[in-house]
């Protein structure tokens, strides 16, 4: 824990140094964020957005927009939980517009020891296991993605940036502009209305 909590801070650091040469006028220090960070966005783009297409536009709009605001960024959150913040309301834009929404994957435990019912690897690989094993996972998978899909989209994106993402409750607070207290009701709510519709998967 120590250790990554030391990585934490010496990425936060990399990332100031990196957007005080953007201010600068050196625009190339822009590619190192956006090399370490698309990945992490794009897979909670698509988690939101539930099309492959959508989240690599989406996600190429965040870096645009981002760059285009560093100006008015005053880090009074990292650079990370600003990006995300972006990235999450320009999806809430596309869902509304689309109104599609999947989701991917499905999980017991996280870090802090909750139960969960999803997370970003548990489906993820169905190699080496047999057909009625994978057969299983399928049938999962697609019964916690429509579940997931019948979330109002504040329980939806908590979700997904708590139990997939991993980050803090300080740090989805920041993306989301709201208390910290909100942040935990609504992702208590959430949980216990995916537990209420999967009840004989986790029993």
């Amino acid at each position: 824990m120590v250790e990554r909590s030391s990585k934490v801070v010496a990425g936060v650091f990399e990332d100031a140094a990196l957007l005080r040469q953007c201010r600068k006028g050196d625009m190339d220090a822009f590619a190192p964020l956006v090399k370490k960070y698309q990945d992490r966005l794009f897979n909670s783009l698509l988690r939101i957005c539930g099309n492959y297409d959508d989240a690599e536009e989406l996600c190429q709009e965040t870096f645009v927009k981002a760059l285009e605001g560093l100006a008015a960024f005053r880090s009074q959150s990292g650079f990370y939980t600003w990006l995300f913040r972006i990235g999450m309301n320009l999806a809430i834009s596309r869902r509304r517009r689309s109104g599609r929404v999947k989701f991917h994957s499905l999980e017991t435990t996280d870090s802090d020891g909750e139960q969960l019912l999803w997370s970003a690897d548990a489906l993820a690989d169905c190699r080496e296991i047999d057909p009625q094993d994978a057969a299983e996972r399928t049938d999962t998978n697609g019964r916690v993605m429509a579940a997931m899909g019948e979330l109002d989209e504040e329980f939806r994106i908590v979700v997904v940036l708590r139990d997939i993402e991993e980050m803090n409750y300080e740090q989805i607070s920041q993306v989301m502009n709201l208390p910290v207290g909100t942040v935990k009701s609504r992702l208590y709510r959430a949980r216990c209305i995916l537990r209420e519709k999967l009840t004989e998967l986790v029993r």
